[in-house]
């Protein structure tokens, strides 16, 4: 898992969405250079890939897609799509909360999204047939959510109950063989991403990297790029930045000590990375934190 305090990967707009309405509903958005952040939100999610190549990652574990996939995200799991850049990415995402469902849904919602769930088992790869007919449930729970006439919430609980029945024959009775690639990559990359979340205050060498997991620099590089959308070098910034706004926020460490502790050798380099991540330096980014906690 990442470090730092889980609340800072709160997504509070979906929160607020599922606040508002126990569901939330992004309907074939399409983009071509999309980034997300790693976040995690109330209820469950829904991640339906209509077309584009990428990655899925949940708590750290790697989900390769090419299109025609689904994911099943358990509620408060740190997740984000790492989408191949420059390629088309459409998507439909459902969030939901459980009292929008109709009451005899409680053991499809048990058995799709319980947490002794393997993280391999919520990727399902669906056949053009059934995402030809998941597209249509879909397209009929969108337009209950945007027309919103009478009754509404109601129709959508009966539509999103029957399309979890729909999930719940996939996924236990004629889900597809996993890709014999796809097997072999994931505990590899997995691996990797849970020891590079663990030691990115080291000094990691790329040559030592690829030998403790007994494959080529190219190909590790390759592989990362391909999982993740991201460089092993980004990365592990993204790690010592996000660990170093924890320790300035929540403890009275100098900034030289943090800087250290996250595992920069030079100050001026550390406050460099730092403003070009966050758009200020690290004191900056104290004061600022506790000015709003004064208030």
């Amino acid at each position: 898992m990442l470090s730092g305090d889980r609340n800072d990967y709160a997504d509070d707009f979906t929160n607020t969405r599922l606040h508002e309405l126990p569901v939330y509903i992004k309907y074939r958005f399409s983009e071509t250079d999309f980034h997300m952040n790693y976040h995690f939100h109330r209820g469950y999610e829904l991640f339906f890939l209509h077309e584009g190549w990428g990655a899925y990652i949940n708590d750290d574990y790697v989900h390769p897609f090419q299109g025609n996939d689904l994911i099943l995200i358990e509620g408060r799991q740190i997740h984000r799509a790492s989408p191949t850049i420059g390629r088309r990415f459409t998507r439909t995402v459902i969030n939901f909360l459980p009292e929008c469902l109709i009451p005899e849904t409680k053991q499809l919602v048990h058995d799709l999204f319980g947490k002794e769930l393997e993280n391999e088992n919520r990727h399902l790869l669906l056949s053009e047939e059934k995402h030809a007919r998941i597209y249509a449930l879909l397209h009929q729970i969108h337009a209950e959510y945007t027309e919103r006439h009478t009754g509404f919430q109601h129709m959508i609980g009966i539509l999103l109950t029957r399309l979890l029945q729909d999930i719940h024959r996939i996924r236990f009775s004629d889900r597809p063989p996993p890709n014999k690639d796809t097997a072999e990559e994931n505990p590899t990359i997995h691996d990797i991403i849970d020891y590079l979340s663990s030691h990115y205050a080291e000094n990691i060498l790329l040559v030592e990297l690829a030998k403790r997991f007994y494959i080529t620099p190219y190909y590790l590089c390759r592989l990362f790029k391909k999982a993740t959308g991201d460089t092993i070098g980004r990365f592990i910034t993204y790690a010592r930045i996000r660990q170093a706004k924890q320790e300035l926020v929540f403890t009275d460490m100098s900034i030289s000590e943090i800087c250290t502790r996250v595992g920069y050798g030079s100050f001026s380099y550390f406050g460099l990375v730092f403003k070009q991540y966050e758009g200020m330096t690290p004191r900056q980014y104290r004061q600022s934190y506790k000015r709003s906690i004064n208030r």
